[in-house]
């Protein structure tokens, strides 16, 4: 006999936030007629343990089974709610979120009557997926206590001692003969100016001197296969190779500068030096009698490919203060664009100036300066912005501050890792606020200058903070992972392999059965729940708890119940569109009421089914919303979603819809402005009542 659905709503006023636009009241009285719920109620805030008290208190007088929460976004307080239904004896995923802050009250504020129907509707949608919510179980998994550090700098060694002090067993592998990285080219570390040599030799006397260090040099990772508290890494050393037992993996490749051939002179003349290829000459304490010294900032950076490197100003000043040091009577310019101290005393640069007699000219953004020889030495043309003119500068030697970019061994890495990777080749972390050391991988985490530039100081600061993550699950001897995976229906499977393929996580093989045949079997402990798999299989054998072909569509039928011709249908991942949204709301940017968001944890979720069902219930437009390329925070699954997109457009146009109705928008966490601009164009271009 089937379960008979209770389903308690609860809507939250957020105090004003949403209270002081929709009319909440309104909106509980709507819930209470919806097929299999039994109850609704208002509260003031929601989320407050009073509330979550009352809760809990519903889901045992009312005999609750679901429970559906309109309040904000499920990217911050998803977790809270989960917790106060566990604690009520019910199921965690047994819930549904429903965002009718960032999606309606704040984003529609001047249009009460529009964001109160849109707030039903979406409760709507909430309730009609919770109908058919079903438990599910996360998965504990033994966890011991070693681990790997990739990547043998500063920020390697750091994060090695902090696991060590702990007790665990750490192995680091560096690519090089020596440990030590970029530090092993410095002469000083700003804004102390510290001694790089001496400060590096103390890091490496402590990690000789800690016997649960274990250093692997002239060493690579190979492969690496499994999961958090059971990573199997091959590693080669040599002609060698051994593999290591693992629970946790930090990531620390650290960075180098870009090639500048072909950008102010460099490549040209040997006066045309890096920063680093400077250091080498401080360290020798050998200018080679360069009187005149012209550094230029901001060279392949703070474009439109890549934004400010951090450390660039910094560094300059440093060095330049080195060069006066060396000889008091050179004289040193520092062209900028801007100086980014990120935050240091201004003593530092004034003591520069004053001190040190070190002479900063600011020049404009679209003129960088050009570099030219000229009768046996340089010439230096650079408008300066204070002056209102160009001026010329005659030097001995120019040098120029980079750009950075990832190391040279992250793109083989990524695949191994199984992370994503942004532009600039630093590593993406899974969340740049709530999760910045973790990547998406469970287990596996991320610091210093592997995630973007940074000196000396805060990559240690990160190594510290990545060796903490770390050590939780080290020290707690288990992990949970989420209850939202992959599971296949045997009988439907033909055992195509199609799934296996397209897995960016190695979460599916083929199993033999009985009579010979081939099925699809998941691994549960790998899965992430992307559903790319699911969205791909040609027989709809493959479903993913919480997130079920079933559930989905039943948002998109409840959504398009009333006035289809007049609604937008966006399909949102999780993780960077549904961020963009919430960026949207927070930043009360307003735009058309026509939208309905149904939540996917990836782009590439979206079967081809959920667009065709829009499209058939007379949906005025379909948006399917992902990672901006290349990241994606399960590694490939934008990209499987782009493919799927553009081969269906051709079979809409086959079944008579309009393949220009059907729109995709691939966004950063950060862009919401993007996508209030995207759901503008979309409501202008399908001629839409706003």
């Amino acid at each position: 006999m089937s379960e008979e659905i209770r389903i308690g709503v609860f809507v939250c006023d957020c105090g004003t936030n949403i209270g002081g636009v929709i009319n909440v009241p309104e909106v509980v009285e709507y819930a209470k007629t919806l097929d299999g719920v039994v109850f609704a109620d208002e509260g003031k805030w929601i989320c407050s343990v009073d509330y979550l008290n009352k809760i809990k208190e519903s889901i045992a007088q009312h005999k609750l089974n679901r429970v559906v929460v309109a309040c904000c976004t499920p990217r911050t307080h998803e977790p809270i709610f989960k917790s106060a239904l566990k604690e009520a004896g019910l199921n965690p995923y047994l819930l549904e979120f429903v965002s009718i802050r960032e999606q309606s009250s704040w984003v529609h504020r001047s249009d009460p009557a529009a964001a109160t129907e849109k707030a039903k509707e979406l409760v709507r949608m909430g309730v009609a997926k919770a109908r058919l919510l079903e438990p599910a179980e996360e998965i504990r998994l033994p966890v011991g206590k070693e681990a790997l550090v990739i990547g043998g700098g500063v920020t390697g060694m750091s994060a090695a001692l902090a696991l060590a002090g702990q007790g665990f067993k750490v192995w680091i592998v560096e690519r090089s003969d020596k440990v030590g990285g970029l530090l092993n080219k410095l002469t000083r570390i700003a804004p102390l100016d510290i001694d790089a040599e001496s400060f590096l030799q103390g890091i490496i006397e402590r990690v000789k001197a800690e016997p649960n260090i274990e250093v692997l040099l002239n060493a690579e990772v190979e492969s690496i296969e499994g999961y958090v508290g059971f990573f199997k890494v091959k590693v080669k050393q040599g002609e060698n190779a051994r593999e290591l037992s693992v629970s946790t993996i930090i990531a620390a490749t650290g960075m180098n500068e870009i090639d500048p051939t072909g950008l102010c002179g460099y490549g040209k003349s040997p006066k045309v030096i890096t920063q680093l290829q400077l250091e080498e000459k401080l360290k020798r304490g050998d200018l080679g009698g360069a009187k005149k010294v012209v550094m230029i900032n901001c060279v392949g950076s703070r474009n439109e490919q890549r934004g400010c490197c951090n450390i660039g100003c910094l560094t300059s000043i440093k060095n330049a203060k080195h060069i006066k040091e060396l000889d008091p009577q050179a004289e040193v310019f520092i062209l900028h664009r801007g100086l980014n101290l990120k935050g240091m005393d201004e003593v530092y640069l004034k003591d520069a100036m004053e001190k040190y007699r070190i002479k900063f000219i600011k020049y404009p953004d679209d003129r960088l300066p050009e570099v030219s020889e000229e009768k046996g030495g340089l010439t230096v043309k650079v408008f300066d912005l204070l002056l209102g003119e160009e001026v010329k500068l005659s030097a001995d030697l120019v040098v120029l501050t980079v750009a950075l970019q990832g190391d040279e061994s992250v793109e083989r890495l990524k695949g191994l890792l199984k992370v994503s990777v942004n532009p600039e080749g630093f590593y993406q972390e899974a969340h740049i606020k709530l999760r910045p050391l973790d990547f998406s991988t469970d287990g596996v985490y991320l610091c210093g200058a592997a995630r973007s530039p940074k000196g000396v100081r805060e990559s240690m600061e990160e190594a510290m903070g990545a060796a903490m993550r770390a050590s939780i699950p080290m020290a707690r001897g288990y992990v949970e992972s989420e209850g939202i995976v992959a599971v296949v229906d045997e009988e439907r499977c033909v055992g195509c392999g199609l799934c296996t393929k397209v897995c960016a996580y190695s979460a599916i093989r083929l199993k033999e059965v009985e009579g010979g045949k081939r099925k699809a079997e998941v691994i549960k402990a790998i899965c992430k729940g992307c559903g790319t798999c699911a969205a791909e299989c040609p027989k709809d054998a493959i479903n993913i708890i919480h997130y079920t072909d079933q559930q989905i569509l039943a948002q998109v039928e409840a959504a398009l119940a009333d006035k289809p011709s007049e609604k937008i249908i966006a399909f949102c991942c999780h993780w960077c569109a549904l961020g963009a949204v919430d960026v949207a709301g927070v930043s009360r940017f307003e735009y058309p009421p026509n939208i309905r968001i149904i939540r996917v944890m990836c782009s590439g979720r979206v079967d081809t089914r959920f667009v065709e069902r829009a499209f058939e219930l007379g949906a005025a437009g379909v948006l399917v919303a992902g990672c901006e390329f290349p990241t994606c925070h399960y590694i490939s699954g934008n990209y499987k979603c782009k493919e799927r997109i553009e081969k269906l457009r051709p079979k809409l146009a086959q079944k008579g819809y309009d393949p220009e109705k059907l729109w995709t928008v691939w966004l950063s966490a950060a862009d919401g402005p993007k996508f209030v601009a995207t759901v503008k164009n979309m409501v202008e271009k399908l001629g839409l009542r706003r």
